[in-house]
Protein backbone atom coordinates (compact mmCIF):
# COMPACT_ATOMS: atom_id res chain seq x y z
CA UNK A 1 0.00 0.00 0.00
CA UNK A 2 1.22 3.51 -0.83
CA UNK A 3 1.40 5.95 2.08
CA UNK A 4 -1.33 8.60 1.99
CA UNK A 5 1.07 11.55 1.88
CA UNK A 6 3.01 10.01 -1.02
CA UNK A 7 -0.22 9.24 -2.86
CA UNK A 8 -1.46 12.81 -2.36
CA UNK A 9 1.81 14.28 -3.65
CA UNK A 10 1.83 11.97 -6.67
CA UNK A 11 -1.85 12.64 -7.41
CA UNK A 12 -1.26 16.39 -7.36
CA UNK A 13 1.70 16.02 -9.70
CA UNK A 14 -0.19 13.78 -12.13
CA UNK A 15 -3.09 16.22 -12.24
CA UNK A 16 -0.82 18.48 -14.30
CA UNK A 17 0.06 15.84 -16.89
CA UNK A 18 -0.53 16.82 -20.50
CA UNK A 19 -0.13 13.16 -21.45
CA UNK A 20 1.19 9.96 -19.93
CA UNK A 21 2.02 6.35 -20.69
CA UNK A 22 1.99 3.20 -18.58
CA UNK A 23 4.03 0.00 -18.42
CA UNK A 24 2.52 -3.23 -17.11
CA UNK A 25 4.23 -6.35 -15.84
CA UNK A 26 2.51 -9.35 -14.30
CA UNK A 27 4.45 -11.97 -12.35
CA UNK A 28 3.85 -14.44 -9.53
CA UNK A 29 5.24 -13.91 -6.03
CA UNK A 30 6.44 -16.51 -3.50
CA UNK A 31 2.90 -17.05 -2.19
CA UNK A 32 1.76 -18.02 -5.72
CA UNK A 33 -0.24 -14.80 -6.07
CA UNK A 34 -0.08 -12.92 -9.36
CA UNK A 35 1.06 -9.32 -8.91
CA UNK A 36 0.46 -6.61 -11.49
CA UNK A 37 3.04 -3.82 -11.43
CA UNK A 38 1.85 -0.56 -13.00
CA UNK A 39 4.42 2.09 -13.87
CA UNK A 40 3.60 5.56 -15.15
CA UNK A 41 5.54 8.16 -17.08
CA UNK A 42 3.98 11.55 -17.65
CA UNK A 43 4.93 15.01 -18.83
CA UNK A 44 3.43 18.35 -17.82
CA UNK A 45 3.18 21.63 -19.75
CA UNK A 46 6.66 22.61 -18.54
CA UNK A 47 8.01 19.38 -20.10
CA UNK A 48 8.88 18.01 -16.67
CA UNK A 49 8.91 14.21 -16.85
CA UNK A 50 7.71 12.10 -13.93
CA UNK A 51 8.34 8.35 -13.69
CA UNK A 52 6.94 6.32 -10.80
CA UNK A 53 5.77 2.88 -9.74
CA UNK A 54 2.09 3.71 -9.58
CA UNK A 55 0.73 0.54 -7.99
CA UNK A 56 1.30 -3.14 -7.29
CA UNK A 57 -2.06 -4.87 -7.60
CA UNK A 58 -2.65 -8.51 -6.58
CA UNK A 59 -4.58 -10.58 -9.12
CA UNK A 60 -6.45 -13.22 -7.14
CA UNK A 61 -7.98 -16.05 -9.12
CA UNK A 62 -7.62 -15.53 -12.86
CA UNK A 63 -5.27 -13.26 -14.78
CA UNK A 64 -7.26 -12.60 -17.93
CA UNK A 65 -7.16 -9.44 -19.99
CA UNK A 66 -10.39 -8.36 -18.30
CA UNK A 67 -8.88 -8.89 -14.84
CA UNK A 68 -5.85 -6.81 -15.76
CA UNK A 69 -7.98 -4.05 -17.27
CA UNK A 70 -10.19 -3.92 -14.17
CA UNK A 71 -7.15 -3.45 -11.92
CA UNK A 72 -5.72 -0.73 -14.16
CA UNK A 73 -9.11 0.98 -14.20
CA UNK A 74 -9.25 0.89 -10.38
CA UNK A 75 -5.84 2.56 -10.18
CA UNK A 76 -6.80 5.19 -12.76
CA UNK A 77 -9.93 5.99 -10.77
CA UNK A 78 -8.01 6.10 -7.49
CA UNK A 79 -5.50 8.63 -8.85
CA UNK A 80 -7.97 10.54 -11.01
CA UNK A 81 -6.15 9.72 -14.25
CA UNK A 82 -8.14 10.49 -17.42
CA UNK A 83 -8.09 7.82 -20.13
CA UNK A 84 -8.07 10.55 -22.76
CA UNK A 85 -4.50 11.53 -21.81
CA UNK A 86 -3.13 8.00 -22.11
CA UNK A 87 -0.83 7.92 -25.16
CA UNK A 88 1.22 4.77 -24.69
CA UNK A 89 1.18 1.29 -23.17
CA UNK A 90 4.12 -1.08 -22.76
CA UNK A 91 3.47 -4.74 -21.88
CA UNK A 92 5.39 -8.01 -21.77
CA UNK A 93 3.57 -9.29 -24.86
CA UNK A 94 1.79 -12.29 -23.31
CA UNK A 95 -1.62 -13.33 -24.75
CA UNK A 96 -3.62 -11.91 -21.83
CA UNK A 97 -2.03 -8.54 -22.58
CA UNK A 98 -1.98 -8.36 -26.38
CA UNK A 99 -3.90 -11.40 -27.69
CA UNK A 100 -6.61 -11.08 -30.32
CA UNK A 101 -9.46 -12.25 -28.08
CA UNK A 102 -10.38 -10.36 -24.89
CA UNK A 103 -6.85 -9.22 -24.14
CA UNK A 104 -6.03 -6.13 -22.12
CA UNK A 105 -5.13 -4.16 -25.25
CA UNK A 106 -8.35 -5.20 -27.02
CA UNK A 107 -10.45 -4.07 -24.05
CA UNK A 108 -8.39 -0.88 -23.82
CA UNK A 109 -9.09 -0.16 -27.49
CA UNK A 110 -12.80 -0.57 -26.81
CA UNK A 111 -12.47 1.92 -23.96
CA UNK A 112 -10.66 4.48 -26.10
CA UNK A 113 -13.28 4.06 -28.83
CA UNK A 114 -15.96 4.97 -26.29
CA UNK A 115 -13.99 8.15 -25.57
CA UNK A 116 -13.59 8.92 -29.30
CA UNK A 117 -9.82 8.49 -29.04
CA UNK A 118 -8.24 7.35 -32.32
CA UNK A 119 -6.44 4.00 -32.04
CA UNK A 120 -3.52 5.42 -33.98
CA UNK A 121 -3.02 7.92 -31.16
CA UNK A 122 -2.31 5.09 -28.69
CA UNK A 123 1.17 3.60 -29.01
CA UNK A 124 1.48 -0.03 -27.88
CA UNK A 125 4.96 -1.43 -27.28
CA UNK A 126 6.36 -4.75 -26.11
CA UNK A 127 9.02 -4.63 -23.41
CA UNK A 128 12.41 -5.21 -25.04
CA UNK A 129 13.81 -6.90 -21.91
CA UNK A 130 11.26 -9.71 -22.21
CA UNK A 131 12.16 -10.13 -25.88
CA UNK A 132 15.84 -10.31 -24.96
CA UNK A 133 15.02 -12.94 -22.34
CA UNK A 134 13.42 -15.16 -24.97
CA UNK A 135 16.40 -14.66 -27.28
CA UNK A 136 18.87 -15.48 -24.51
CA UNK A 137 17.13 -18.82 -23.89
CA UNK A 138 17.54 -19.84 -27.53
CA UNK A 139 21.28 -19.13 -27.68
CA UNK A 140 23.34 -22.26 -27.04
CA UNK A 141 26.23 -21.14 -24.86
CA UNK A 142 26.18 -23.89 -22.26
CA UNK A 143 29.75 -25.03 -22.94
CA UNK A 144 30.96 -21.48 -22.35
CA UNK A 145 28.69 -20.84 -19.37
CA UNK A 146 29.79 -24.06 -17.65
CA UNK A 147 33.48 -23.21 -17.96
CA UNK A 148 32.98 -19.64 -16.78
CA UNK A 149 30.74 -20.64 -13.85
CA UNK A 150 33.17 -23.39 -12.82
CA UNK A 151 36.08 -20.93 -12.79
CA UNK A 152 34.20 -18.27 -10.84
CA UNK A 153 32.92 -20.81 -8.32
CA UNK A 154 36.44 -22.19 -7.85
CA UNK A 155 37.77 -18.73 -7.01
CA UNK A 156 34.82 -17.80 -4.81
CA UNK A 157 34.16 -21.04 -2.95
CA UNK A 158 37.77 -21.80 -1.97
CA UNK A 159 38.40 -18.46 -0.32
CA UNK A 160 40.64 -17.39 -3.20
CA UNK A 161 38.74 -14.22 -3.96
CA UNK A 162 41.03 -12.05 -1.81
CA UNK A 163 44.07 -13.61 -3.42
CA UNK A 164 42.65 -12.97 -6.87
CA UNK A 165 41.84 -9.34 -5.98
CA UNK A 166 45.39 -8.91 -4.66
CA UNK A 167 46.72 -10.50 -7.85
CA UNK A 168 44.74 -8.01 -9.97
CA UNK A 169 45.92 -5.13 -7.79
CA UNK A 170 49.56 -6.14 -8.28
CA UNK A 171 49.27 -5.99 -12.04
CA UNK A 172 47.15 -2.79 -11.96
CA UNK A 173 44.04 -4.14 -13.67
CA UNK A 174 40.96 -1.93 -13.95
CA UNK A 175 38.60 -4.51 -12.44
CA UNK A 176 39.21 -5.72 -8.92
CA UNK A 177 36.82 -8.63 -8.51
CA UNK A 178 34.84 -11.37 -10.21
CA UNK A 179 31.06 -11.20 -10.43
CA UNK A 180 28.68 -13.85 -9.17
CA UNK A 181 26.42 -15.62 -11.62
CA UNK A 182 22.74 -16.30 -10.91
CA UNK A 183 20.70 -18.44 -13.30
CA UNK A 184 17.43 -16.84 -12.20
CA UNK A 185 18.63 -13.32 -12.94
CA UNK A 186 19.35 -13.76 -16.64
CA UNK A 187 20.79 -10.25 -16.97
CA UNK A 188 23.69 -11.35 -14.76
CA UNK A 189 24.72 -13.82 -17.46
CA UNK A 190 25.72 -11.06 -19.85
CA UNK A 191 27.52 -9.09 -17.14
CA UNK A 192 29.39 -12.17 -16.01
CA UNK A 193 30.53 -13.08 -19.52
CA UNK A 194 31.60 -9.51 -20.25
CA UNK A 195 33.66 -9.28 -17.03
CA UNK A 196 35.13 -12.74 -17.55
CA UNK A 197 36.20 -11.86 -21.09
CA UNK A 198 37.81 -8.62 -19.94
CA UNK A 199 39.81 -10.55 -17.33
CA UNK A 200 40.42 -13.68 -19.41
CA UNK A 201 44.22 -13.37 -19.48
CA UNK A 202 44.46 -12.60 -15.77
CA UNK A 203 42.16 -15.50 -14.92
CA UNK A 204 44.22 -17.85 -17.09
CA UNK A 205 47.42 -16.79 -15.29
CA UNK A 206 45.80 -17.07 -11.85
CA UNK A 207 44.34 -20.52 -12.54
CA UNK A 208 47.73 -21.64 -13.86
CA UNK A 209 49.32 -20.57 -10.57
CA UNK A 210 46.67 -22.58 -8.70
CA UNK A 211 47.44 -25.64 -10.87
CA UNK A 212 43.99 -25.47 -12.46
CA UNK A 213 44.94 -24.43 -16.00
CA UNK A 214 42.20 -23.39 -18.40
CA UNK A 215 43.25 -24.50 -21.85
CA UNK A 216 40.20 -22.78 -23.37
CA UNK A 217 41.54 -19.36 -22.42
CA UNK A 218 44.74 -20.04 -24.34
CA UNK A 219 42.83 -21.09 -27.46
CA UNK A 220 42.26 -18.11 -29.77
CA UNK A 221 39.54 -19.98 -31.70
CA UNK A 222 37.61 -20.64 -28.49
CA UNK A 223 37.92 -17.04 -27.30
CA UNK A 224 36.92 -15.44 -30.59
Amino acid sequence: MMANDIKTTLTDRMAGFESFSIALDESTDLSDTAQLAIFIRGVDKEFTVTEELLALQPLKGTTTGKDIFNEVQKVFTSFGLPWSKLVGVCTDGVPSMVGLRKSFIEILNEKTTELNVQKDDLIVLYCIIHQQTLCSKSIRLQNVINMVAKTINFIRSRGLNRQFKAFLDEISVEHDDVTYYCEVRWLSKGKKLKRFYELRNEKADFMQIKTKPLSELRDSKYIH
